[in-house]
């Protein structure tokens, strides 16, 4: 029975040691932030001078090719302008897309009964057009006469 007691002592110890840390931890930010800045640097450092000549290679091949590409004529007129210009640049690639309205196909609507609203009602013109039309409107409906539709608006 003893064991079964001193568990949650243990769980105690074990919370307080954790809580101390934190607080250790809190109170030495800024000494663990420099020594962690410190042992990358360092860590930095020793592989920069292992590798000293392999870096030293690399650094030769990558000045070759930027001696050997042609800057893009359109780059350089940009900066010879000192203005930036998006035409130069960008000329190459423009795809121009017409407007989404252009692919519709045109259609006439024949005229035909809306539901409005709850609320709402026709006007005695509309009342007028469907009873024209044979049609009496029931209330909370309009009439909608024919117009054609898929037409791009100027």
């Amino acid at each position: 029975m003893k064991g079964y007691t001193k568990k949650p002592e243990i769980n105690c110890e074990i919370g307080k040691e954790k809580g101390t840390f934190i607080k250790w931890v809190k109170v030495h930010k800024k000494e663990l932030i420099f020594t962690g800045i410190s042992i990358a640097s360092l860590i930095g450092i020793t592989i920069g001078i292992k590798n000293r000549d392999s870096i030293k290679e690399l650094w030769a091949v990558l000045q070759k090719n930027i001696s050997k590409t042609t800057p893009d004529t359109a780059i350089l007129k940009a900066t010879e302008d000192s203005i930036p210009s998006v035409e130069a640049v960008c000329a190459k690639n423009i795809i121009s897309f017409p407007q989404h309205r252009e692919y519709k196909t045109v259609f006439d609507v024949s005229g035909h009964i809306r539901n409005l609203y709850e609320g709402w009602n026709a006007s005695p013109e509309k009342i007028a057009a469907a009873a024209a039309h044979g049609i009496e409107l029931l209330p909370g409906q309009t009439w909608i006469g024919s117009y054609t539709k898929g037409v791009s608006a100027a």
